[in-house]
C-alpha cells in the first residue's frame, strides 16, 4: 500500500490545477412531413428542403478537433410512423470513395460510412445507433454506459447512391425500432458521423473530443419533434430448422446418422412506450459458432464467448454489473461426471448409454426499458428442464436413468438509475433456484458511477453479496446459508492529456457468483495506482499516443498474505502512416506466491503456496494499415524468471488479404513455447503436493474467409486447428515455504501425465436476408477432438492423426421469418 501512497503524493499538485474548457452543444430542428420521402438514396425532393441542414463536421481522428476534409449536409424529417435522415456527403474526389462489401453489423471495413445516433431520453448515456456504408450495408447498435452492444438488431430501411458530387444516404427508422419518452414535445440528443476511409478520418457533427470520457454525453440536440405516439411494437419471428448430424459411433445399436426437425418462435412486444418484452420459445442454438476449445492446465475454468443471439442481444442492462454469464444457462449438467445410482440394485459395473453434455432450455424471457425519469429496469428469466443420463446395468442388463441436472429457474433483476453528469447507480440481483435436493444461489450487487460536471473526475463504487443455500453435504433437516462479499472502489481523472487512476478491489474466500456469473478465483485483494499522459492530436510522426505507468499490489483476502508486486509501463500509438503499435513491460521486483496452483484448501482457504521468483514480462504488437489490400498483425512477448530459468515466449502473426470488394481472407497462426515452466503434478499421501517442471508447446491456426455476394447475402468460413502438448521432465515435493524439493521418482498421479490435445473445427455458413429481419441460413460444421500421442510433440503428426480421427459432421438449414404487426395491419387495410 505504501507504493500507492507515494504515487498519489506525486499526483496531487498536478490534477488540482487542471481545468477543462466548456463545449458548445449544437442544435438542429427536425421538420414534420405529411408525405414520407422516397428512399432511393438521392435526397432531392422538396420535402428535404423544409429544414436547415446540419453542417460543419469536426474530426475526432486522426486530427482531433480539426475541421473535416469534406463537406457534409444532414437533414432530419419525421411523421407519425418514422424518423427520416438524409445525408449529402460531398467529396472532391468521388472516384476515390471506397466501397468494400461487408456483412450486416460487420463493423468498420474498407468503405466510407455514415451514421446517426439518437439519445432519445437525453440522459447522455444511452443511444441508438444506425450506420450505412457506401456499399449499402447496415450496422446498428445500442450505446450504453457499459459500452456498445453491437449484437442489438433493429428493422429499418436505407438506400445509398453514388454521384459526381460524392455519395448520399437516405434512412427510414420506424418508431418501432427505437424507444422514446411519452411527451408531447420531444428533445433528443443526436449526432451524425462520417467516416472517410481513404483518410481514416472519423468526423462528427457535434464534436466528440477523444480526450473527454464518453461520447453520448457529447451529442448535439434535435428540437421540433411534437405529437409522437409510440406504435404498438409487436413482432413475431417463427423459425423452422432441420439437422442431419453424422458421427461414427462404432457401437452396436447406435446409429451414425441422426436427423431432427425443430420449430419455435421469438416474440418482441412493446409493453408501453419504454419497455419491451423479448421471449424465445423452444429455442434452437445449433447453428451458433463453435467454441474455441483449449487445453486448460490452470486451476480455473475457461470462459467461452456467448454466441447465442438471444443472450447477446438486448442484454446490456443485465451485463452491466458483471454478475451475469449467460453461458451458465444450457451448460453442462451439474452431475455430468457424478452419476450416482443405487449400486445394490444395479451393481458396481454399469455402461453409460447416453449422457447429455448440455441441459435443455425450455424458454427465456427478457423485459427491459427506461422510464422518462431515467430509470432502467431489466428482468430476465430462463427455465431449463430435468436432464437425465441413461445407464445400463451390468448386473441385470436393465436400463435406468440418473438425474444429472434438475429443473432450474434463472432470474436476473436490474434497476439502473441515470444521474446527472453521465453518472448512474445500479442494483442487480441474480437468483438460481433448482429442483428438490439441489442447492440454490443468490447474488446481490450495488454499484455507482459519480462524475463531476466537467466530466473530468470519476468515482466508481461497488459492493456485492453472494448467498448459497444448503450447498454441500448437510445433516438431514438442517439448513445452511453461506455468505460471501466483494467490493471495489476506483477514483481517477478520466479526461484530458494527463490522467490517473487509484483502484482497490477485494473478494473474500466465500464469495462465489459462478451459478449465474463468472469469477475465475476469489479470496483476493488488489490495489493499483496508475498515471497516464495521452496525446490526442498529431505530433512528430504520430497521430496519437497513449502512455501509462503504474504499480499493482496483490494479496490473499484470507489469510492476509502477500502474493505479487508489479510495476508496469504501457504505450499504444498510431503513426501518421496508420501503423499501430504498442508494448507493455511488467517488472516483478520480488518473489511472488501462487496460492491457487497447489489446489489445496482447508476450510475453504488455501493452505499451500508455490513461490514464483522475481522476473519480467514483455508484450508487444504492431498492426499495419487495413486500407491496403495486404495487411499484417503481429504480436509477441515473453516471461522470464532468472532464478529458476523459467521462460515462456509467444508470437502470433495474422496476414489479411482483401482480394476485392467481395472477398476477404484472414489467416492467423499463434505459437507459444514454454521450455521451462512449472505446474501442479498431483497429490500424494499425507496431503503431500507434487509440482513438475514442464515443457508446453501450443500452435493455433485459424482461417477466416468472407465472400459477400451483396448487402444481403454472404458466405462465411471459420476454420481452426488448435494443438497443445505438455510434458514433465522433473518433479518436486512442495515445501511449506513454497519451494520444491527435487524427487527421484515420478508421482503416481494422473496430473503428472503428459497432456496432448487437438481441436479441429470448420464452420461454413451461408446466410441470405431475403426480407427485412428475415433470414435463411445453411450451416455445415465439422468438429474433431483428439487427445492421442501425448509423448510425441510433433505438430504435423498431430494434425495428420487428428484429421484421421472420428469426426462429427453437422448440416443444418434454418428459416427465420420476421412478422411486424404494423406491416400486417397496413397490408390488411389495403
Amino acid at each position: 500500500m505504501k507504493y500507492v501512497c507515494l504515487l498519489l503524493l506525486c499526483l496531487c499538485s498536478t490534477f488540482l490545477t487542471y481545468a477543462q474548457a466548456p463545449k458548445v452543444t449544437k442544435q438542429i430542428t427536425a421538420g414534420r412531413t405529411a408525405t414520407p420521402p422516397k428512399l432511393d438514396g438521392i435526397p432531392e425532393e422538396d420535402i428535404w428542403k423544409q429544414v436547415e441542414p446540419a453542417t460543419g463536421f469536426t474530426q475526432m481522428a486522426p486530427a482531433n478537433g480539426s475541421p473535416a476534409k469534406q463537406q457534409t449536409e444532414v437533414r432530419v424529417l419525421y411523421d407519425d410512423e418514422a424518423v427520416y435522415v438524409s445525408a449529402l456527403l460531398l467529396d472532391t474526389a468521388p472516384d476515390s470513395i471506397l466501397s468494400q462489401l461487408s456483412q450486416r453489423d460487420g463493423g468498420q471495413v474498407n468503405a466510407d460510412m455514415f451514421g446517426v445516433y439518437f439519445d432519445t431520453y437525453l440522459d447522455k448515456q444511452n443511444a441508438f445507433g444506425f450506420e450505412v456504408s457506401t456499399a449499402g450495408v447496415q450496422t446498428d447498435f445500442k450505446a450504453t454506459s457499459n459500452g456498445n452492444e453491437t449484437t442489438w438488431d433493429a428493422v429499418w430501411q436505407s438506400a445509398v447512391a453514388r454521384h459526381p458530387q460524392g455519395w448520399s444516404v437516405e434512412m427510414r427508422i420506424p418508431y418501432s425500432a427505437i424507444r422514446f419518452p411519452k411527451k408531447d414535445v420531444q428533445t433528443w440528443g443526436i449526432n451524425f458521423w462520417r467516416s472517410t476511409r481513404r483518410y481514416k478520418e472519423e468526423a462528427f457533427w457535434n464534436f466528440v473530443d477523444s480526450s473527454i470520457q464518453g461520447w453520448v454525453n457529447q451529442f448535439g440536440e434535435v428540437h421540433g419533434i411534437t405529437g409522437l405516439k409510440a406504435p404498438l411494437r409487436l413482432s413475431l419471428m417463427p423459425y423452422l430448422s432441420g439437422y442431419a448430424d453424422h458421427f461414427p459411433q462404432e457401437q452396436p445399436g447406435k446409429k451414425d446418422l441422426k436427423t431432427t426437425v425443430n420449430g419455435g418462435m421469438d416474440i418482441k412486444y412493446g409493453i408501453n412506450d419504454a419497455f419491451t418484452l423479448d421471449m424465445t420459445l423452444v429455442p434452437d442454438f445449433g447453428q451458433t459458432q463453435s467454441d474455441a476449445q483449449v487445453l486448460n492446465l490452470s486451476p480455473f475454468e475457461v470462459r467461452f464467448n456467448e454466441n447465442r443471439q438471444f443472450f447477446t442481444e438486448g442484454t446490456e442492462l443485465f451485463n452491466k454489473a458483471g454478475l451475469f454469464y449467460s453461458r451458465r444457462i444450457g451448460a453442462q449438467p451439474m452431475n455430468y461426471y457424478n452419476l450416482a445410482y443405487d449400486k445394490e440394485r444395479y451393481g458396481e459395473q454399469v455402461e453409460v448409454v447416453e449422457n447429455p453434455e448440455k441441459t435443455s432450455l425450455v424458454n427465456a424471457t427478457k423485459i427491459s426499458g427506461r422510464t422518462n425519469k431515467g430509470l432502467g429496469i431489466g428482468l430476465f428469466n430462463a427455465v431449463t428442464r430435468n436432464t437425465y443420463a441413461t445407464l445400463r446395468s451390468g448386473l441385470n442388463d436393465e436400463e435406468f436413468r440418473v438425474l444429472t441436472d434438475p429443473v432450474t429457474n434463472y432470474n436476473v433483476l436490474v434497476l439502473d438509475q441515470s444521474l446527472k453528469n453521465s453518472s448512474y447507480v445500479t442494483f442487480t440481483n441474480t437468483n438460481v433456484t433448482r429442483g428438490s435436493g439441489f442447492y440454490n444461489a443468490n447474488v446481490t450487487g450495488l454499484m455507482t458511477k459519480l462524475t463531476n460536471k466537467k466530466n473530468s473526475y470519476t468515482l466508481n463504487l461497488s459492493g456485492n453479496l453472494s448467498q448459497h443455500y444448503n450447498k454441500g453435504e448437510l445433516p438431514v433437516g438442517t439448513d445452511k446459508v453461506e455468505l460471501g462479499h466483494a467490493y471495489a472502489a476506483t477514483f481517477g481523472k478520466t479526461s484530458g492529456n494527463f490522467q490517473f487512476r487509484l483502484r482497490h478491489t477485494a473478494e473474500n474466500h466465500t464469495y462465489d457468483i459462478n451459478d449465474l456469473g463468472y469469477l475465475d478465483n476469489n479470496n483476493s485483494r488488489e490495489s493499483q495506482a496508475l498515471v497516464a499522459y495521452n496525446f490526442y492530436k498529431p505530433f512528430w510522426k504520430l497521430n496519437n499516443a497513449y502512455n501509462a505507468l503504474g504499480v499493482q499490489h496483490r494479496m490473499l483476502y484470507k489469510p492476509a498474505a502477500f502474493t505479487q508486486l508489479a510495476y508496469f509501463l504501457e504505450t499504444n500509438a498510431t503513426t501518421k502512416n496508420f501503423i499501430s503499435f504498442g508494448y507493455t513491460i511488467v517488472w516483478l521486483p520480488k518473489d511472488g506466491y501462487d496460492y491457487f496452483e497447489p489446489r489445496s484448501y482447508k476450510d475453504g482457504v488455501p493452505d499451500q503456496k508455490w513461490r514464483k521468483p522475481a522476473g519480467w514480462e514483455v508484450n508487444s504488437y504492431i498492426s499495419s494499415d487495413y486500407r491496403k489490400k495486404l495487411a499484417v498483425d503481429l504480436d509477441f512477448g515473453f516471461y522470464w524468471a532468472p532464478e529458476y530459468g523459467e521462460l515462456d515466449r509467444w508470437i502470433g502473426i495474422s496476414p489479411r488479404v482483401r482480394v476485392n470488394d467481395h472477398l476477404q481472407l484472414v489467416y492467423g497462426v499463434r505459437y507459444s513455447d514454454t521450455p521451462r515452466g512449472f505446474g501442479f503434478a498431483g497429490n500424494g499421501v499425507q496431503d503431500s503436493i507434487f509440482f513438475g517442471r514442464r515443457k508446453v508447446k501450443t500452435v493455433s491456426n485459424t482461417l477466416t474467409g468472407t465472400y459477400i455476394f451483396n448487402a444481403r447475402t454472404a458466405l462465411n468460413l471459420n476454420m481452426r486447428h488448435y494443438w497443445s502438448n505438455a510434458t514433465f521432465d522433473k518433479y518436486f515435493l512442495l515445501q511449506d515455504d513454497g519451494n520444491g524439493r527435487p524427487l527421484e521418482y515420478r508421482p503416481n498421479s494422473p496430473s503428472a501425465n503428459a497432456r496432448n490435445f487437438n481441436a479441429f473445427n470448420i464452420d461454413l455458413v451461408y446466410s441470405w436476408r431475403f426480407a427485412p429481419g428475415s433470414e435463411v441460413s445453411v450451416v455445415w460444421k465439422n468438429a474433431i477432438y483428439d487427445s492421442a500421442l501425448p509423448e510425441r510433440p510433433d505438430y504435423f503428426l498431430n494434425l495428420r492423426n487428428t484429421l484421421q480421427a472420428k469426426q462429427l459432421n453437422s448440416f443444418s438449414v434454418k428459416v427465420l421469418y420476421y412478422l411486424d404487426y404494423q406491416v400486417l395491419r397496413r397490408a390488411l387495410k389495403t
